[in-house]
């Protein structure tokens, strides 16, 4: 798939592409945000770079999710660019067995887990960032936390742009996919919340259009809100007795009239579910239990 380049300002570019990239230009020097899902990913960004007459300095990982940063190895053997990421994010960078890892429940992951899509080619991180602003290489950012999706997860802003990561998707894969991939529901809720309350003139997420500020962002942070409370809403209301996570899966994954085709897509639904059991678990509205040697879980509190 190709990337459509975007100038959302002066030098600022959003990638679009399958999984999106961002691409900053000022006096010559690139700063390239997330890399792709692949080495194909990243020719093709560094291609674009090169016709906007910019060398490559410095890229940001957003967060470590194999097709965010899968093409960052390449990017590395073929430039001087150094490479920034949020702490833990850029541990898994380094390590991305942990990926397939955390999904296969902390065991050795099944072979069905360990291509591109989940298991990314390891880069180097020069440096892990914290929030706030940054100076990389010449490039004045600031760094958002953008928590939820993933645990670091943090976006990049550049002037009036912010690289919002998987903060949020498109209507169109909330359409397809039916569960969004969350690993904190909580956290990810609460930077739906935050998003349309910055100031920001675009927001350019790793998947799907930019929005303007206003309307737009604050019409696709609500549809992700409301899916994400719906799933968590769909869970609930199927305890009426005590359940396993598995049956809760696909319940929810029946509610959407999704297929969910193979392991991967098991086990990325399955992680929704179980972030969405842990804020109802936070709330004191369920309970883990082990009945027969089953963990199952069951209702404490008629939900809020």
């Amino acid at each position: 798939m190709g990337l459509k380049r975007v100038e959302l300002a002066p030098g600022v570019y959003h990638l679009q592409g399958g999984s999106n990239m961002g691409l900053v230009v000022q006096d010559g020097r690139g700063l390239l945000v997330d890399s792709g899902l692949d080495k194909d990913a990243a020719r093709r960004a560094l291609r674009l770079a090169e016709e906007a007459g910019a060398e490559l300095a410095a890229i940001f990982i957003t967060h470590a999710h194999a097709d965010h940063f899968g093409g960052a190895y390449l990017v590395q053997r073929r430039t001087a660019a150094r490479l920034y990421a949020p702490a833990l994010e850029g541990a898994m960078m380094e390590h991305p067995i942990l990926e397939p890892l955390y999904l296969f429940g902390g065991a050795a992951p099944i072979g069905e887990l360990r291509h591109k899509f989940t298991l990314a080619k390891p880069c180097r991180v020069d440096s892990t960032v914290e929030a706030g602003p940054q100076e990389m290489g010449s490039f004045q950012v600031e760094v958002v936390p953008l928590p939820g999706h993933s645990p670091n997860q943090m976006g990049l802003a550049v002037g009036e742009v912010l690289f919002c990561a998987d903060a949020l998707f498109p209507a169109a894969t909330l359409a397809k996919h039916g569960i969004p991939f969350c690993s904190d529901l909580d956290a990810m809720l609460a930077t739906l919340a935050r998003l349309p309350e910055m100031e920001y003139a675009y927001f350019a997420p790793g998947h799907g259009p930019a929005y303007r500020s206003g309307a737009e962002i604050a019409a696709a942070c609500a549809a992700n809100r409301e899916r994400l409370m719906e799933i968590r809403a769909l869970i609930y209301d199927g305890l009426t007795g005590p359940r396993p996570t598995g049956e809760l899966v696909r319940a929810v994954a029946d509610h959407f009239g999704l297929r969910l085709a193979g392991a991967t897509f098991y086990l990325l639904a399955q992680t929704t579910i179980l972030a969405a059991l842990a804020s109802l678990e936070r709330a004191g509205e369920v309970a883990a239990t082990v009945e027969g040697n089953r963990l199952l879980w069951r209702r404490t509190a008629p939900q809020s």
